[in-house]
């Protein structure tokens, strides 16, 4: 059995792109270097691993926090709008980068984590679409991670909320229902992607935004999705 299957089914690990994360950090194993494979021996050793604390409170944090190590935008003091905020992982990066305060939007409830609800830097507005949101000002940076809604549908209401914009861009949510999938939801069609994205790149410089950054997420999606961030300005 792999490394990361047996980390999954050991509770250790939430996903098997968790599991990859902790092993290729060095942070499993008895004394193991990093492997993605491992024997029955090891196995019955790893039995007595306890769970790894998670560091981030949902998977994006993790994708954000990888994107950031990559690509540094200044967040010291900066107010910041969170669109489809969930359990709190882009919130939860951008405190630890220095940011001021982080308003947090999303359609659902109950679902931000409860060390960021009691964060008194954390403002939040649950049950609320963003296409419905009174802004109470500019923001200094908006990021937004949503699903099964297309950012081509929001871009035109996230352009004026703030100079710079940092979005994920999910291909299962962007290219249409009929485009070819696999049993677990992962867009088959490189080709729908790239022209799907061509097209958000399109509309959002057609908004007057410039695109500076477009790269992979380094953390997939849950199904296995490749994601992109995107990084767009004003100006």
């Amino acid at each position: 059995m792999r490394l990361d299957q047996f980390l999954v089914q050991r509770g250790v690990a939430t996903s098997r792109e968790h599991a990859k994360s902790l092993i290729l950090k060095g942070q499993i194993g008895l004394g193991l270097k990093p492997s993605l494979q491992i024997t029955d021996k090891l196995a019955t050793q790893l039995q007595t691993l306890k769970p790894q604390p998670k560091r981030f409170v949902g998977r994006a944090g993790e994708k954000l926090w990888g994107f950031l190590e990559q690509h540094p935008l200044d967040c010291q003091n900066k107010v910041v709008l969170d669109v489809g905020s969930s359990t709190g992982g882009f919130a939860q990066v951008l405190l630890e980068k220095g940011a001021g305060r982080v308003v947090c939007v999303d359609v659902g409830q109950g679902q931000l984590a409860k060390e960021l609800r009691e964060n008194p830097k954390i403002e939040l507005h649950e049950s609320c679409d963003i296409r419905a949101f009174q802004p109470s000002q500019i923001y200094d940076l908006l990021v937004c991670d949503v699903s099964f809604t297309s950012l081509r549908l929001l871009l035109a209401t996230l352009a004026p909320l703030s100079s710079q914009l940092l979005l994920l861009f999910k291909p299962q949510f962007e290219v249409g229902l009929r485009v070819k999938r696999n049993k677990k939801g992962v867009v088959l069609d490189q080709e729908a992607i790239n022209q799907s994205l061509q097209e958000f790149l399109t509309l959002a410089q057609n908004l007057g935004l410039k695109v500076c950054c477009v790269c992979e997420s380094a953390l997939k999606g849950k199904a296995g999705n490749v994601e992109i961030f995107i990084l767009l300005e004003r100006g």
